[in-house]
This record gives structure tokens, sequence and C-alpha cells, in this order.
């Protein structure tokens, strides 16, 4: 999510901000097996991140979900 849709490639993409628009939180990464934790909320592996998409969006940087 960080510059490919805030900044970058879709950004001028009306589907895709319209999607954005109505997402709460985003878990952003591709799920890697070496990294599984089954103790994880929401996610699979250590490297994924959990984005508040609203607040991300409000502030133009990256806020991570309940930090």
């Amino acid at each position: 999510m960080d510059k490919d849709i805030m900044e970058g490639k879709y950004k001028n993409n009306p589907i895709t901000q319209e999607l954005i628009k109505n997402i709460d939180v985003l878990v952003d990464g591709e799920f890697e097996v070496e990294k599984k934790d089954k103790t994880l909320k929401f996610r699979g592996s250590q490297n994924q991140r959990i984005i508040d998409v609203q607040k991300t969006l409000e502030s133009g940087e990256i806020v991570k979900y309940m930090e």
C-alpha cells in the first residue's frame, strides 16, 4: 500500500481510490511460510503489517492498526 496506492500508479485510478476509501483495515505484505506465527491476530506471518487505512489516508503516512 505504501507508495503504489497512495502516491504511485494507482493514485489516479478512480476505481482503486473508491475501494480504498471503503476499507477500514488492510493486511499488507505477502504471507511468508518461514515467518508464520499462529499467535498473531489478523495476519499469518511476522512480516505482514495491519494498516489503519482511514487514518493513513487522513495523515498521508502509514498508520498501523492498534499501535
